[in-house]
């Protein structure tokens, strides 16, 4: 039992207490773990992309293709996963909105839960399907997704991308494109960063 005068921490470390003395917690943490598991498997296996984070130098391979002197509007990270990359451009871009977009629920709420402690008021984070969201309005577009889903967003971004839009695509071609540069990241891992800018139409 709580106390009516006991402070919200105090109360919490009761229950917590209550729940390892009468062998709760171990079972209820079980199961929190198996749910989280089994939903990434399940969006992973839905979408073909785990909710994998770039590693350092390639993030920092992608931020490097961004041009000098780039003043985008409006930048979207398709598959945003755990928000790293996310969060750092909505604070080199705080004038920009910035949409993260991550159909896996556990890495979505993760991200939200993330902004409590690094709040930035240029961040939107949906949870949705990139592929059925329009993109027409993005400037700047960054991706770390695999083969399957990079063939469907080519046909997208090709057909709703205004002429001289950006993307920067981690380890994945877009195929049918030619990027006008691409970087070679061989610290850690071996990956091509890939900047594209939309053809016209």
């Amino acid at each position: 039992m709580t106390s009516e005068n006991s402070t919200p921490v105090q109360s919490f470390d009761m229950l917590v207490h209550e729940m390892f003395a009468t062998g709760w917690f171990e079972p209820l943490l079980f199961a929190v773990l198996l749910l989280a598991g089994l939903s990434i498997l399940f969006y992973t296996l839905r979408t073909g992309v785990p909710p994998m984070p770039s590693n350092p130098m390639a993030r920092g391979a992608m931020f490097r293709l961004i041009p000098g002197g780039a003043q985008p509007k409006t930048i979207y990270e398709l598959g945003c996963g755990w928000g790293g990359i996310a969060f750092a451009l909505a604070a080199r871009f705080p004038d920009a909105r910035v949409i993260a977009i991550e159909l896996s629920p556990l890495p979505w709420a993760v991200c939200h839960v993330r902004r409590l402690f690094q709040p930035r008021p240029n961040l939107e984070i949906r949870r949705g399907d990139f592929l059925r969201t329009d993109l027409s309005g993005g400037d700047l577009l960054f991706c770390y997704l695999m083969v399957a889903p990079m063939t469907a967003l080519e046909r997208k971004l090709s057909a709703e991308l205004r002429p001289g839009a950006l993307v920067i695509a981690n380890s994945f071609a877009l195929p049918g494109w030619v990027p006008e540069k691409t970087e070679v990241v061989t610290e850690a891992s071996y990956a091509n960063i890939y900047r594209y800018r939309a053809p016209g139409r």
